[in-house]
């Protein structure tokens, strides 16, 4: 084979290569918060995508006394540093209750069954065929906030919930990966807590940011009742603030930022994919019958 003929054969793979069909990563839906007012906001919108949002549990146990559900969207502050020293200033999302007219109550409480204190995600992934589904967050527990919290996923509405792994970011230092098979009172499975000796403190006020999980299941794939949470990962005696104590009952709260759900969408051709693929068909063609005309 000539010089020629190699140039074109390499411009042929080349081509073929622009030809195939190309999986493209999308946000199915995203909160940021920053398209909210700040003020109490039970059920957050996407600020891209679809989907929906509100908190769990926060109106069910005395904290003192039985409250009402009273999320909110708050600006972080630069003094919201704890003991990693990240903060937050942008909008963020905080999940707590308040006094309604049985008296005072913060909703966060020791006495929640596993898995029904916190906030959950619904996106519908009908546009993926194939690939995973993508979460990621940041999280943000006060000094009396729960310290340990697990991520799960619903492929039916919400009816039933799967434990997934988390993935720690960039920033979590101070956050810890747990895999619990003993204790009753703690979820079994992965969970992360908040309440590891840092920079010679307890955790509390800290900004966790890029928490991040695939979900491999094909059934969350092309799913119209697909979601997330992220739930208390223990009750009772296991329920412990970021401060390393007994949840006291009555104050700490959870935030939130930078919700996303994402995935590849099924891979398609682009436009001009086509228009190549054509190209290069006929260059191969052209370039057999050169080669069959020079051997004969």
């Amino acid at each position: 084979m000539n010089y020629n003929n190699k140039i074109a054969l390499i411009g042929l793979g080349s081509l073929l290569l622009f030809a195939l069909p190309r999986a493209n990563a999308q946000t199915l839906a995203q909160w940021s918060f920053e398209n909210d007012s700040v003020a109490v906001n039970n059920s957050p919108a996407p600020s891209s995508g679809t989907g929906t949002a509100d908190s769990i549990g926060m109106n069910l146990y005395a904290t003192p006394n039985v409250g009402v559900t009273t999320d909110d969207v708050v600006v972080g502050k630069s003094s919201d540093t704890g003991a990693n020293l990240v903060a937050d200033t942008t909008n963020t999302w905080r999940v707590r209750g308040q006094a309604g007219t049985n008296g005072a109550a913060n909703g966060w409480s020791s006495l929640a069954p596993i898995g029904t204190q916190g906030a959950q995600f619904f996106a519908p992934t009908t546009s993926l065929t194939s690939g995973a589904v993508n979460v990621s967050f940041d999280w943000y527990a006060t000094t009396q906030g729960e310290a340990n919290l697990q991520l799960e996923y619903t492929t039916n509405g919400g009816t039933t919930w799967n434990n997934v792994a988390l993935t720690l970011g960039g920033t979590d230092t101070g956050l810890q990966v747990l895999n619990n098979s003993s204790s009753a009172n703690t979820v079994t499975g992965s969970y992360v807590s908040d309440n590891v000796l840092n920079n010679g403190s307890k955790a509390g006020q800290d900004w966790f940011t890029g928490l991040t999980a695939t979900i491999n299941d094909p059934n969350a794939l092309n799913n119209s009742g697909f979601g997330i949470e992220m739930v208390n990962a223990s009750t009772g005696a296991d329920n412990v603030s970021t401060a390393g104590t007994a949840l006291n009952n009555n104050s700490g709260n959870w935030r939130f930022d930078n919700v996303t759900i994402s995935g590849a969408a099924a891979a398609v051709p682009e436009p001009t994919s086509w228009v190549l693929g054509v190209f290069a068909a006929c260059a191969f063609v052209g370039l057999r019958r050169r080669v069959a005309g020079r051997l004969l």
